[in-house]
């Protein structure tokens, strides 16, 4: 038995100190490593600039620019400015301030021979530029509208003499081919609307002389004393008739001797493409020449209808090749093309078989106009361009559109005014078409936010897979503002298949 007087004892805490032995450190200033684990040693240069030269930096950056940062760049949206006339003078036309490398500054005028403006082949032989026949001994005398035909005759009341000289003054414009030069008179238009055939032969020249001539010639004549436009400008300031003149004796003798011995023929053999300022050019001589002097035959449309007239301008239009892949190994369908301007410019850019079809008398008979000149100007700058069709009809039941549209690559429709009926009537005409082709248009054939499923497993826009684009309102000319966005519309019936694959299954 045990005491309760015994006291409780506190228990007694013993401190002991124990010697840890530590290793020794091998480099001051730096952390004690493990036993057994060396001391990292101290590196003397580590707050010194690393001697890099810019040549090592340079052969560092990858070679090419990747094609997302080019979309990106390209893509970037401006200030956009209301549609301007698509039927005003030589420089509205060739300075849209959409296009690339349009600029009349000196700095745009470079020496710029191939551009993502026109499309190059994705695969295949590479595009032939050169017209057979252009450069031949026994050219014939092409059968062009002369620039002086467009100031004379029943259009002479519309010009007056340049700086309002005495006499008519008249020269002639030699091309880069073996044909024969180009006649004009050197008159100003009245109204600030038509042709101005000054502005004409210098803008040609500047042509000629950024893509045809060697890249040494073609430095020394586009900037400096030497340079032909800097030149014409001091003409004009002076108002100096004979002066200009004298710079347009001077190019064409350059340029002859340079044609005759095959230096110019040489040239162009080295490209593959065309620049968008050079299709611009041309297809503007063919538009101020054939088009615009009867430009009334374009407005008699009826307003609400599906024949309601519309231009694309270049620019648009070779997005639209770019971004569909048409080589000029394919097939272009312009279902609508008004005054062929799109189907001229895919055998020019292009270089592929190029068809359009219209209704309206009046579209139809400048187009035809428009691709007989086109014929003889494209020899007379040299290109060997596709082959363009044009078709007068209802593009709904013209005895040859079937069977195009199953031949077809790309095919366009202009259907920013079409009805809701004859949209609905194209999409089932385009299930002739074969898989993979595509169709571009302005308002699209598959309403957004449309999806497969059970319910709408007969539809044929599932037939489609449709994306959208984006382009510059004031890329559309007059008759409309356009919204700013473009569809492309591929036809992939593998979807379908799938999904019947997979219906079959639940069913199971």
């Amino acid at each position: 038995m045990f005491s309760n007087n015994l006291s409780t004892k506190k228990p007694v805490i013993r401190k002991k100190t124990v010697l840890v032995p530590v290793s020794k450190t091998t480099t001051i200033g730096t952390k004690s490593a493990p036993t057994g684990t060396p001391g990292r040693p101290r590196d003397r240069n580590r707050f010194t600039l690393t001697q890099t030269t810019t040549t090592s930096l340079i052969k560092q950056r990858p070679k090419t620019v990747p094609s997302r940062a080019l979309a990106s760049v390209r893509g970037v949206k401006r200030k956009s400015a209301s549609p301007g006339n698509q039927f005003s003078d030589e420089s509205d036309g060739d300075n849209d301030s959409s296009d690339l490398g349009a600029s009349d500054s000196d700095a745009s005028r470079k020496r710029i021979k191939s551009s993502r403006s026109s499309v190059s082949s994705l695969s295949g032989p590479q595009r032939e530029l050169v017209c057979p026949t252009a450069f031949q001994e026994d050219t014939k005398r092409l059968r062009i509208v002369h620039g002086a035909d467009a100031t004379s005759g029943k259009h002479e009341s519309k010009y007056r003499n340049a700086w309002d000289h005495g006499n008519v003054q008249t020269c002639e414009l030699q091309y880069p081919s073996r044909s024969r030069p180009e006649q004009f008179q050197l008159k100003s238009p009245v109204t600030s609307d038509d042709y101005r055939p000054m502005e004409d032969i210098e803008t040609t020249i500047d042509t000629i002389v950024r893509f045809y001539l060697p890249d040494e010639l073609g430095i020394k004549y586009l900037q400096g004393e030497q340079g032909f436009q800097g030149r014409f400008n001091k003409a004009r300031a002076r108002e100096d008739i004979f002066d200009w003149l004298s710079i347009v004796d001077d190019f064409n003798a350059l340029l002859r001797p340079l044609v005759q011995d095959g230096t110019i023929e040489s040239e162009l053999r080295k490209q593959s493409t065309i620049h968008l300022d050079w299709i611009k050019r041309i297809l503007n001589q063919i538009y101020v020449r054939v088009v615009s002097p009867d430009v009334r035959k374009l407005s008699s449309y009826e307003a609400g209808s599906d024949n309601v007239y519309g231009e694309l301008l270049p620019r648009l239009v070779t997005d639209i090749f770019h971004k569909t892949g048409l080589t000029h190994e394919k097939i272009f369908i312009d279902l609508g093309s008004g005054v062929g301007n799109v189907v001229l410019q895919a055998a020019l850019e292009i270089g592929c078989e190029s068809w359009g079809i219209e209704q309206m008398p009046g579209p139809c008979d400048l187009a035809e106009l428009q691709a007989k000149e086109f014929k003889a100007r494209s020899q007379l700058w040299g290109l060997n361009v596709g082959s363009v069709n044009l078709l007068r009809g209802d593009m709904t039941n013209h005895a040859e559109i079937p069977g195009l549209l199953q031949r077809a690559d790309v095919v366009l429709v202009n259907n920013q005014a079409f009805t809701p009926e004859l949209n609905e009537q194209l999409i089932y005409m385009f299930l002739d078409l074969k898989e993979g082709a595509k169709v571009v248009s302005l308002k699209p054939f598959i309403p957004d936010g449309h999806k497969m499923a059970e319910r709408n497993i007969e539809s044929v826009m599932n037939r489609f897979v449709q994306r959208k684009e984006t382009y510059y309102t004031d890329s559309v000319s007059w008759s409309w503002q356009g919204n700013g966005n473009w569809y492309i519309a591929t036809k992939d019936i593998r979807p379908l298949q799938m999904f019947e694959k997979r219906r079959e299954m639940l069913k199971a």
